[in-house]
């Protein structure tokens, strides 16, 4: 099941294990301080979460009787990467591909618990706010990684096929309409 952070009925819930499955995810894992922590988890979600939470979605694993329904993974987006300033100014490189933001205005971020990876949950999601992007008329959905990052084969399963490739991060964009 997707639903949304406006939609979840804990959202303090909800946000742990945002944070929980954001650093089982990042290949960063040592920090100075509980600070410096708090700060490197705060550029790369506080924007979403504080200023777009209806572009934050949430996997929950399907309720069984003896089950909450656990945070399985999540997506945070942003459906205007050009007017995303204050982005700009938190997310490092952020303006690297700003001329690519035109035809591909939207861009997301997305993360699985690991032990559920595999499952098609990343691909929901993406696939959900790739829709959720198109009826609301944005022409392209993009993302930035690493060129030889372990998750470029998953993208462009996913229909991420234009690629930009700038030192070492890769732009690809995936169209929602035809131009």
């Amino acid at each position: 099941m997707l639903i949304r952070l406006p939609d979840m009925p804990d959202r303090a819930a909800a946000l742990a294990a945002l944070e929980e499955i954001f650093f089982l995810s990042t290949t960063r894992t040592s920090f100075a301080s509980a600070e410096e922590r708090a700060g490197f988890f705060k550029t790369w979600t506080g924007w979403y979460v504080e200023r777009a939470p209806a572009d934050v979605w949430f996997a929950l694993e399907k309720k069984k009787e003896d089950t909450d329904g656990a945070i399985l993974g999540y997506l945070t987006g942003c459906k205007d990467s050009a007017c995303a300033e204050e982005l700009a100014r938190v997310i490092p490189k952020y303006e690297v591909f700003a001329d690519r933001f035109a035809d591909f205005p939207a861009h997301l971020h997305v993360n699985v618990r690991p032990g559920f990876r595999d499952r098609g949950i990343g691909r929901m999601l993406v696939d959900a706010y790739a829709e959720d992007c198109r009826a609301d008329g944005v022409p392209g959905v993009h993302l930035v990684t690493g060129v030889f990052a372990r998750n470029v084969t998953f993208y462009q399963r996913a229909g991420f096929t234009e690629a930009t490739q700038r030192g070492p991060l890769l732009f690809l964009g995936r169209r929602l309409r035809t131009p």
